[in-house]
């Protein structure tokens, strides 16, 4: 599957922009047909190139952008004028490039929206149907404003859940490590005395001993094969079936997997809140959702919920019966359709599943550290008794 960039015409008559996955073009400007809209442009979207990472824009980034645009445009400031505010205030050179882009195109005559659309890897479906929808209300201040709430609160939520996580792996890391140096430097001094010796070794000193020469002798074609392992992995995970295998795995591994249900459910519903918040139809927040989701399970869940919900049926029954969504988030949009509080309704569940998420990491990071420990202990026990017993014997002898 790739995924193209379009311009086209609603039946309204107004352009829009965004993305979408086909197989080739042919079959995008067919999907797009099916969608009522009357394709402008259409082009394969950038593939960006390795270590591609070194170039991101962070969230940090596009919330400082977000929040400066709203103050100036607040302000009454000229549009391109703010923008060019915002290009020298930002540090971020990836950022620079698109938003010098953006104003090139906002001088030619394209919204600002539709010009932020070309850049999708920036600017996601969410971020620029916010902003379209703040240009049609005249409220486009208002709507980065909440953009800039929103993308500050994901970007503290998420450093919280890599904080959990940060001492479990630097202590498993260490772990690796002092075991590796161990068997390269240590066993090997020891092995000498072994073998003067002559004498019978313990299975647990035989099987120290296979290992440590082993890495000794071939340690680069164990750091080859991990290399070769990681890049296999990465490549079969962007396929379809490897991307749907491993995204099961993610919402269904024991203990982690309740955590990324929880996350993707409090991304979910806030950032569902911000769409309804600033007057985006539930249709067009759902394909918009649909479009920024990083698991390719709900992706494809929400697709399917917005074809139902197209289809005049309310919200909370295909969410009802779609098994990847908890029972309680289809009975709160029930209760928040029937009460005209929907907005309100996910923001309270956003909040809930937010301190969810909390809690389970901090009660993971409580499970995993004795885990960690006894197995640091197990290691350090049968290395003690691989080296001291043969010691012991060796004394005995003597």
């Amino acid at each position: 599957m790739a995924t193209f960039i379009y311009q086209a015409k609603n039946e309204k008559g107004q352009i829009v922009s965004g993305t979408v996955e086909a197989e080739n073009e042919r079959t995008a400007t067919q999907v797009l047909w099916e969608n009522k809209l009357k394709v402008i442009s259409l082009s394969p979207k950038p593939v960006l190139p390795a270590f591609s990472f070194l170039g991101r824009v962070k969230v940090v980034d596009k919330a400082i952008f977000a929040r400066q645009l709203s103050t100036m445009v607040s302000a009454g400031i000229h549009l391109t004028a703010a923008l060019n505010v915002c290009v020298n205030q930002t540090r971020n050179k990836r950022l620079q490039d698109v938003l010098g882009d953006v104003i090139k195109d906002v001088e030619a005559g394209y919204s600002l929206s539709s010009a932020m659309a070309k850049h999708p890897d920036v600017f996601d479906r969410v971020f620029v149907s916010v902003v379209r929808a703040g240009e049609t209300t005249g409220k486009l201040d208002l709507a980065l404003l909440s953009l800039a709430d929103r993308l500050e609160k994901d970007a503290a939520f998420r450093g919280k859940v890599r904080g959990a996580l940060i001492y479990p792996a630097f202590i498993f890391t260490v772990l690796i490590a002092v075991g590796a140096l161990m068997m390269i430097k240590v066993v090997p001094q020891l092995k000498d005395i072994f073998k003067e010796s002559n004498a019978q070794l313990p299975w647990a000193t035989r099987a120290v001993i296979w290992t440590s020469n082993f890495l000794a002798a071939g340690w680069w074609w164990v750091l080859l094969g991990i290399i070769l392992a990681v890049v296999a992995f990465r490549f079969y995970i962007k396929t379809e079936k490897g991307m749907q295998w491993w995204n099961n795995v993610l919402i269904s591994f024991p203990i982690f997997g309740g955590i990324n249900r929880d996350i993707i459910m409090a991304r979910f519903t806030r950032t569902f809140t911000l769409l309804i918040k600033t007057g985006i139809p539930i249709l067009d927040a759902l394909n918009a959702l649909a479009d920024v989701m990083d698991n390719e399970v709900y992706k494809r869940s929400l697709y399917k919920i917005a074809r139902e919900v197209e289809r005049g049926i309310p919200l909370s029954v295909p969410l009802a019966k779609d098994k990847n969504f908890p029972p309680i988030i289809a009975q709160m949009v029930g209760v928040g359709e029937q009460s005209g509080s929907l907005d309100q309704i996910l923001d309270r569940m956003g909040v809930f599943y937010e301190n969810s998420v909390d809690e389970k990491t901090k009660t993971m990071g409580s499970l995993i550290e004795p885990i960690i420990i006894v197995i640091l202990g197990v290691g350090v026990g049968i290395l003690i008794f691989a080296i001291l017993m043969p010691i012991y014997q060796l004394a005995q002898i003597q």
